[in-house]
């Protein structure tokens, strides 16, 4: 690429980042998810209305690495007593829904008189639901780890996994287009052969990596001192992962889970999912609106084609509903968990789009079915944030209103919540000579306790004491969310560095406002700096230790202190002054 190019490049870049945040800042403060807004915004900008943002293809890299570190994010979620929670049942759950929706939706579309071969791809497409789009939006709500969340994780996760053999099944279909059924069969079952050997080399060679050098890696002293180090190492292990996959004819956002899956077990990898935030914050903008640059508003126009949209959206977004419930409810699931999954799942997600593209340019489908099922999928996609946040209440009332109807037998409604969060709790943020201190205190009053440390081997070493200790910065959002800081009754932040210590404060402020924050005040000159942060009280290092230095000598000097000790002059905390 040229000088000239890439500059170009990169002021449509800006450009489009740009109208993205934009767009979903003021959605947003209308109460309308920012997702939204990035959509609309790459449409607005895309060559299908203004073509301020002309070139479509020099965006797909990054739109899957936005996928592929969202996935690698979710991986670092998943230790293996979370793996082991989904389960049998969360793989036969995500498999059915897929296999079942994707052949469905085929039947129903050649009953519309669509070919063999455009009609499983537009199986492909309804089958699929956003990953992207609903784990964001779970995430951003906390609901993740509540039952539906998990329910809906086990099918995205499936359908992760089931995007190799469809993207084979669509290059099989465009490839034996001349070819007889006795060879698009032989062609698949080598495919898929290669794809299965391919999966088991990356999944291979990640472990081997995971268990052998990562750990000792990350644990050496050098990578200690320099938070740094790990992050970017993670960075490299997660791109690596994704270029391995592709390379292989995988898809990257697979390989950048598994990466994320080995990296889990490092004991800093809630640190580095944190870290990492912002990178995969920009990028996933970057994604969304790239979905929106695909959309032909003039072709959408159309009366055929708006006619085509709205079938695929309407029936396969009951389809899926349907296909998703009963997936869920026949394994054992709760009803209203499986409505309330089901109404998550019901879009058509960022792999759709991938299916598309790929039928499209080996000729499968015609641009008027690709403009349909690309304005079908935005459609839903725009409909995805209401129907996360209203699941819960629509399953609740569809459950309420198929009883009345006698069609549902009463039974208990199960608790949407996985388990209560603590409450109540003093998180110490630092734990240090000053930290340890006030973390022993803190338990010998009765109160619970929970350490923010950096130093992985203080960490366990705390927690050999019976104490809850997590690896993380303290003025990291989500990392004081994990630690239930919403829920905490106080915080003492022990960090000497006043910097580290004032961000820590105005972290803790932006998520509780009432809790009582005590600081440890290194240096009394920073003490206003602090307090205006939202520090409670605030302890002036320098004069405390000037104060009991006057008391020792008061002590043994003279005795004073031994004949009336409530005499003594107490330590000044600045903020009473």
């Amino acid at each position: 690429m040229e000088a000239t190019e890439s500059w170009r490049f990169l002021g449509e870049l800006l450009l489009l980042l740009g109208g993205a945040v934009a767009a979903g800042a003021a959605l947003e403060a209308i109460g309308v998810s920012a997702i939204i807004g990035y959509l609309l915004a790459g449409v607005v900008l895309g060559p299908g209305l203004t073509g301020l943002v002309p070139d479509v293809e020099s965006f797909q890299l990054v739109a899957e690495l936005g996928v592929a570190l969202l996935l690698f994010s979710i991986g670092l979620e998943m230790t293996p007593a979370k793996l082991r929670g989904f389960g049998m049942r969360g793989l036969v759950v995500g498999f059915s829904q897929v296999i079942v929706t994707l052949g469905v939706a085929a039947g129903v579309a050649l009953l519309f008189g669509l070919d063999m071969k455009a009609s499983i791809v537009i199986g492909c497409i309804v089958a699929m639901s956003s990953t992207a789009v609903v784990v964001r939006l779970l995430v951003d709500r906390g609901e993740l780890d509540a039952p539906r969340g998990r329910e809906a994780l086990s099918v995205l996760l499936a359908q992760d996994v089931a995007v190799v053999p469809m993207l084979v099944l669509v290059g099989v279909l465009g490839s034996t287009a001349r070819s007889g059924a006795e060879d698009i069969a032989t062609a698949a079952r080598e495919q898929l052969t290669d794809a299965a050997i391919g999966l088991l080399l990356v999944v291979a060679v990640l472990a081997l990596i995971g268990v052998a050098v990562l750990p000792r890696l990350l644990g050496a002293s050098v990578f200690r001192k320099n938070r740094d180090f790990a992050i970017v190492i993670a960075i490299i292990t997660c791109m690596v992962a994704a270029w391995g996959s592709h390379a292989l004819h995988l898809s990257p956002a697979l390989g950048a889970f598994v990466a994320g899956v080995v990296l889990a077990r490092v004991s800093f990898a809630r640190q580095i999912r944190a870290d990492t935030g912002a990178l995969r914050a920009v990028f996933l903008t970057l994604f969304f609106a790239s979905i929106g640059l695909l959309a032909q508003v003039n072709d959408l126009l159309q009366p055929r084609i708006l006619a085509m949209v709205a079938g695929i959206l309407v029936l396969g977004l009951l389809l899926k509903v349907l296909v998703t419930f009963l997936a869920i409810r026949l394994t054992g699931g709760h009803r209203t968990v499986a409505l309330g999954a089901a109404l998550c799942l019901a879009q058509f997600g960022e792999f759709s789009f991938v299916v598309g593209s790929e039928a499209r340019a080996s000729g499968v489908i015609d641009e008027s079915l690709f403009q349909a099922t690309i304005g079908a999928s935005l459609l839903s996609l725009l409909a995805t944030p209401f129907l996360v946040s209203r699941s819960k209440p629509l399953a609740m009332g569809m459950n309420s209103l198929l009883m009345q109807l006698r069609i549902w037998k009463p039974v208990a409604l199960q608790e949407w919540e996985e388990e209560s969060k603590p409450s109540g709790h003093v998180i110490v943020i630092g734990f240090g000579p000053a930290g340890e201190e006030a973390a022993r205190t803190v338990r010998l009053s009765g109160l619970d306790p929970c350490v923010l440390e950096m130093n992985p081997r203080t960490v366990r070493r705390i927690r050999g004491e019976g104490m809850r200790a997590e690896i993380g910065d303290g003025s990291n959002r989500e990392i004081l969310e994990h630690m239930g800081a919403a829920e905490a009754s106080a915080f003492v932040v022990t960090i000497p560095d006043p910097e580290a210590a004032i961000a820590a404060v105005n972290q803790i402020r932006t998520i509780n406002t009432e809790a009582m924050v005590v600081v440890r005040g290194r240096y009394s000159r920073r003490l206003p700096e602090l307090t205006a942060a939202g520090a409670d009280h605030v302890l002036d290092e320098e004069s405390t230790v000037g104060t009991l230095l006057g008391a020792t000598v008061i002590k043994h000097g003279t005795g004073y202190a031994g004949r009336d000790e409530e005499t003594w002059p107490r330590p000044r905390d600045r903020s009473e002054e």
